[in-house]
């Protein structure tokens, strides 16, 4: 059997030697060495970067970065701000769950204010800055990327996909194509720039790597356009690929919310069926694979609820709280919260996909004042542990962790007027020294 061991060569191997030696331990073997530095947390490698050049060398090696994020799947969290409303022009920051600390804060470069709508300013942005629209925003995160989209005047929407990883070495990863499906050009000068959702996803069969957009037409908001295009393997989308009309589905989707679970895309569906559903958590789901919707799916409420036989013809039932459904991608599978009074949230776990099975597992107690709908709450994570990782987004932003043996959460750090929250799968020490 073939060892699953990074192959250790080369540069990394003279920089090794000179930590072994810089460490006085002349006498330990380099694999051993190896295999200490693995062992360690990524917040204490990072720190010992800072003792020489042979250190940071080595600790910045891709494939050391590779083997310590496969001993370490530490949580990270992703915070998306709109740089219009954002301290200091801030687009996105990642942060350590363990300790809340920021280890990577990207701002807007100062050179980007008098650029146009859509366009990246002249080169010269440093480390920890990226080049953006005067007006932009974190619509999402996948893929270990983070997409940022801007007002881009008649030509409707503008979206970028950026690297934390790569953007620390000066990279601001690819500009998706301006413009609509060549199907959808007519209506460039009716895209409503603020209602647009965009969602990346990964064909594991292929590798291939997607980003799904559905946009609205306005002032019709209740027309939309369905459009893909597939990456390349350097995360951008190359010369000729452009953006691809989709199929439509039989019912528009709800964009207040949506997750991605393996190569599947989640969104509320507007179809209500009289007799059936008794909330509107009925789910529409888009194959990116296919490239094709699947048929809808009947939501945790409406499944597990009975209906009164004088309701059946009529309206919902309307005894149940309506409140704040919301879907959320945890622990590589779909969860439908619903918040049906500010201090209690249910969480539903979709158990079996094909047979439309849901199970509620948790029930949270939220110590939140909600003002004037300021904070949405989205599950993020369950940890080994059995406590769940919060997001709280809106004007005062939060991460949080919940335990459902105590019923109390635990503040993890303040995030501010963050406009999206999600989890980054890439290495830590790819992103060290890169806050600003």
């Amino acid at each position: 059997m073939a060892s699953s061991k990074p192959c250790v060569t080369g540069r990394v191997v003279a920089d090794m030697r000179a930590v072994v030696t810089f460490a006085g331990a002349g006498a330990l073997p380099l694999d051993a060495v190896y295999e200490i530095l693995l062992r360690l947390p990524g917040k204490d490698l990072c720190r010992l970067r800072a003792a020489c050049r042979p250190w940071r060398s080595l600790l910045s090696a891709p494939s050391f970065a590779a083997a310590h994020a496969a001993r370490h799947p530490e949580p990270l969290i992703v915070a998306g701000y709109a740089t219009s409303t954002s301290n200091g022009g801030v687009l996105y920051a990642i942060l350590d769950l363990v300790s809340g600390r920021v280890v990577v804060r990207r701002r807007v470069h100062a050179a980007a204010a008098g650029a146009g709508a859509g366009e990246t300013a002249a080169a010269g942005a440093g480390a920890g800055e990226t080049a953006a629209a005067e007006n932009e925003w974190v619509a999402s995160t996948g893929l270990g990327l983070v997409c940022a989209v801007s007002e881009a005047g008649a030509g409707g929407v503008s979206c970028r996909l950026l690297d934390p990883a790569a953007a620390a070495a000066g990279d601001a990863r690819a500009q998706l194509p301006r413009g609509l499906a060549e199907e959808h050009a007519a209506h460039g000068r009716e895209i409503s720039h603020h209602a647009a959702m965009v969602a990346l996803g990964e064909v594991a069969s292929t590798g291939e790597r997607k980003v799904l957009r559905v946009l609205h037409l306005f002032p019709d908001m209740s027309r939309q356009l369905y459009e893909i295009i597939t990456l390349d393997n350097n995360g951008g989308t190359g010369s000729r690929n452009r953006w691809r009309k989709t199929v439509d589905p039989a019912h528009d989707v709800q964009l207040g919310t949506w997750a991605v679970v393996d190569s599947i895309v989640y969104f509320f569906s507007s179809e209500f069926v009289q007799g059936q559903d008794v909330m509107p958590d009925r789910i529409a789901s888009f194959d990116l694979e296919m490239e094709q919707w699947r048929p809808t799916m009947r939501g945790p409420v409406s499944s597990t609820s009975t209906l009164a036989a004088d309701d059946v013809d009529g309206d919902p039932i309307n005894h149940l709280d309506w409140g704040e459904f919301a879907l959320a991608a945890m622990n590589g599978g779909l969860v439908m919260t619903h918040r049906k009074v500010p201090s209690s949230m249910d969480l539903w776990f979709l158990t079996d996909a094909e047979k439309g099975l849901w199970v509620k597992k948790h029930v949270l107690q939220l110590s939140i004042r909600y003002q004037n709908g300021e904070h949405t709450v989205r599950p993020l994570l369950v940890l080994d542990d059995g406590r769940i990782v919060l997001a709280h987004i809106g004007n005062r932003g939060a991460l949080k962790i919940y335990d459902p043996r105590t019923g109390s959460s635990k503040d993890v750090a303040e995030l501010g007027p963050c406009v999206a929250v999600g989890l980054y799968n890439g290495s830590l020490l790819s992103l060290a020294n890169g806050a600003s």
